[in-house]
């Protein structure tokens, strides 16, 4: 995970005195990435040992590694924010979809940058062991829900979409340890959401969560988090950013299930394309007659 990235949500069990050097560096991340180790214990008001004890617990082996890995990101974030801005009224179309390409393909590779293998991994060994899996998610989560649920039953697992709160938490009291409940949600703090995999997860339900990449309530729930990196505007609320993060990850999964199982999962797709095509030609039919 990227230095900036684990400011804001660390893998670590953070000390008080870790936490004073991540607000330091929050705050100073551009001068913090050259300055020496005895002036962040200064501007941070801790110990310089501290300070390398904080950088080991990233990963590195020295300060100076740190510092090489944080001046780089520094200078990524930097650029970053000169091509890509903040969407403004009245700005003209084309600069708005130069912002919007830049950030979306940034969501798309910081996710890659984070993702866990072993959480994609753990995600398709359970949805194919599964007796019924049930993806759930409100608004735009919702609609990737739907689309998972079409994806997975293509190739024949057990699957139902379901974007209303009172099915959620009906659903949530019926399932059983052999089930898995696949919860969406990009804040990972939505209410509904939350009761119902709370309940589901009081009956031994394996939970999947497909959520951003921060310390969350549904992340803190789930046997496994899919996360995400999508950093939205007060103009791009539900912007195609997180959902294409959401979709990269949902695939990713898919493809790691048909991985696990070609033969299976390919007789169901030759199935349910069949059955498309008769489909077309019932509709073509009726549109001629």
């Amino acid at each position: 995970m990227r230095i900036v990235e684990e400011l804001d949500a660390p893998t670590f069990r953070a000390s008080k005195m870790d936490k004073k050097i991540m607000g330091y560096l929050r705050e100073h991340l551009a001068e913090a990435a050259t300055q020496t180790i005895s002036e962040v214990a200064l501007g941070s008001g801790v110990a310089e040992a501290t300070c390398t004890r904080f950088v080991r617990k990233l990963g590195f082996r020295a300060f100076s590694d740190f510092k090489t890995a944080l001046a780089r990101e520094a200078m990524e974030i930097r650029r970053h924010k000169l091509l890509t801005g903040s969407v403004e009224n009245g700005e003209p179309v084309r600069e708005t979809a130069r912002k919007l390409l830049s950030s979306n393909m940034r969501a798309l590779e910081s996710t890659y940058d984070a993702l866990s293998e072993a959480a994609v991994g753990g995600s398709a060994k359970r949805l194919l062991e599964a007796r019924r899996i049930i993806f759930i998610g409100l608004g735009y989560s919702g609609i990737i829900a739907q689309d998972s649920n079409f994806k997975f039953m293509r190739i024949g697992l057990n699957t139902l979409a379901v974007s209303d709160s009172h099915t959620m938490v009906m659903l949530a009291s019926i399932l059983g340890p052999e089930d898995v409940l696949f919860a969406i949600s990009h804040s990972g703090e939505t209410e509904e959401i939350i009761r119902a995999v709370t309940l589901a997860k009081k009956n031994g339900v394996q939970i999947i969560s497909l959520t951003e990449s921060h310390a969350s309530r549904l992340w803190k729930l789930s046997d496994v988090t899919l996360g995400y990196v999508s950093k939205e505007t007060r103009l791009e609320s539900g912007s195609i950013s997180s959902k294409m993060a959401q979709f990269f990850l949902v695939d990713l999964v898919y493809t790691q299930v048909v991985k696990l199982q070609p033969e299976g999962t390919e007789k169901h797709r030759q199935t349910t394309r069949a059955l498309d095509a008769i489909q077309q030609q019932a509709v073509k039919k009726s549109k001629k007659t």
